[in-house]
């Protein structure tokens, strides 16, 4: 294992805005302490939130869990009950849902029944962000009640009284983009997040290696380049958007947009594959298989921009062990394997997209990208109000075709199309395009 990937791994929890974070940013600029490569740390604001030992006592046994960030500190008392029933005053149990970011339904529904916390159950036991907005959009949408990770036992308490105490802290701070490039022109980025919950092996300290390694490489090799590693890819803003993550590089590519955009995440076991825009699908041709985006890395701005962007991640395959403290090694050989895919891909040269936006009753734009991301992005989508799929496609033809089988649509950080009744769904796309809104 390399250096970069151990030192990361040694901080359980290397949240944005913490000391620990300053300790290893040192330690990144020490590694990066090289001539002619130009190093810059971009300030973000953040909240730093960190769980220093939440417990759940029921009648005297106390069990260790995990707080759901951005929970609120406090003691909670009540009975364990089911949820879907009546819940004024108790702590509702559940298992955690097989799809993690389930919980914040769970949460929302608790929170309506009048619950004054919740608890999950299972193992792993797992760290992941729960809001009080179905959708996820970059209003303030802070947790209604507090919620926690809990080991697979606390299901068998069911009905007994319970105290919850969650014992965390929470402040608005600076945490920082580290940028370093070896030439001020219009180049590629290869980037990737370094912070992480519990482990955070995979996700993303092997991510944060082979971003290194690509990057110095490239300047040995003296190619034009620059290095991106994000803070806040886990969260959160000060005001805690629903759409929590990728808060640093949204910071960051606000003001300045590479040429192209490689990412690194999810890296170090498993099989790694490509999510990459459309457009630039030959780029990938006989190096990785290929997928559509998808909304979970630091991409995610650039591909809703309809900027040039591709994710090297094996995500799919770490799954399972995916926020939780299982995430706890990664493979030097599939590290090293990312780092030369990587290489390779900050060399294409993609062509502008094309797409004509008069087919779909828009006026056209000039701008290509404007233009494609008009027509394709991320739509969040809901059968139901328990569960949403984010899809990157296109919408128009999306709209036209499947809209009446969903009971909510929203543009992902945009506006909601429909609630109820989605038949109108693509007039409503159609209006906003034309205003440049969506």
């Amino acid at each position: 294992m390399g250096d970069l990937a151990k030192r990361c791994m040694e901080y359980r929890d290397l949240v944005a805005g913490s000391p620990e974070e300053r300790d290893f940013l040192d330690f990144i600029a020490s590694v990066l302490d090289i001539p002619h490569i130009w190093l810059h740390l971009s300030p973000v604001e953040v909240l730093y939130w960190r769980d220093r030992g939440s417990a759940l006592e029921v009648e005297g046994r106390r069990y260790q869990v995990l707080a759901l960030p951005y929970s609120r500190p406090g003691t909670y008392e009540g009975r364990l009950v089911e949820p879907g029933g009546e819940a004024e005053g108790d702590i509702v149990l559940a298992p955690f849902p097989r799809d993690v970011d389930d919980a914040k339904y769970l949460l929302i529904e608790a929170a309506r029944r009048g619950a004054s916390a919740l608890v999950l159950f299972g193992e792993p036991l797992r760290r992941v962000v729960v809001t009080d907005e179905l959708g996820f959009k970059y209003d303030a949408a802070p947790p209604p009640i507090p919620a926690a990770s809990a080991p697979a036992e606390v299901g068998r308490a069911l009905g007994k009284r319970a105290l919850l105490n969650i014992d965390v802290e929470a402040r608005t701070a600076f945490s920082y983009n580290v940028v370093a490039m070896n030439s001020f022109e219009d180049t590629p980025m290869i980037s990737a997040h370094y912070d992480h919950w519990l482990a955070g092996a995979t996700d993303n300290c092997g991510g944060v290696e082979a971003a290194v390694m690509a990057f110095l490489d490239l300047v040995v090799e003296d190619y034009p380049v620059a290095l991106g590693l994000f803070t806040a890819e886990e969260g959160v803003g000060p005001h805690v958007p629903s759409l929590y993550w990728a808060w640093g590089s949204l910071a960051y590519f606000s003001r300045w947009r590479p040429r192209l955009l490689v990412n690194l995440d999810v890296v170090g076991r498993g099989s790694i594959k490509a999510y990459v825009m459309p457009y630039m699908e030959e780029a990938v041709r006989g190096l990785l298989p290929a997928d559509r985006p998808r909304a979970d890395f630091d991409s995610l701005h650039y591909e809703a921009a309809g900027l040039p962007a591709v994710t090297i991640s094996s995500l799919e395959d770490i799954w399972g062990v995916y926020h939780s403290p299982l995430d706890d090694y990664v493979d030097d050989s599939t590290v090293g394997f990312a780092a030369e895919v990587a290489k390779r891909l900050a060399r294409a040269e993609p062509r502008p997209p094309r797409v004509d936006l008069l087919q779909y009753g828009v006026r056209a734009r000039p701008d290509p990208y404007e233009a494609w991301a008009a027509a394709y992005n991320y739509l969040v989508a809901f059968r139901d109000f328990s569960h949403s799929e984010i899809y990157y496609v296109n919408i128009f033809d999306f709209l036209r075709r499947e809209a009446a089988g969903y009971v909510r649509l929203d543009v992902l950080g945009g506006p909601t199309l429909c609630v109820g009744d989605c038949g109108r769904a693509l007039d409503i796309y159609r209006e906003l395009a034309s205003l440049r809104l969506a």
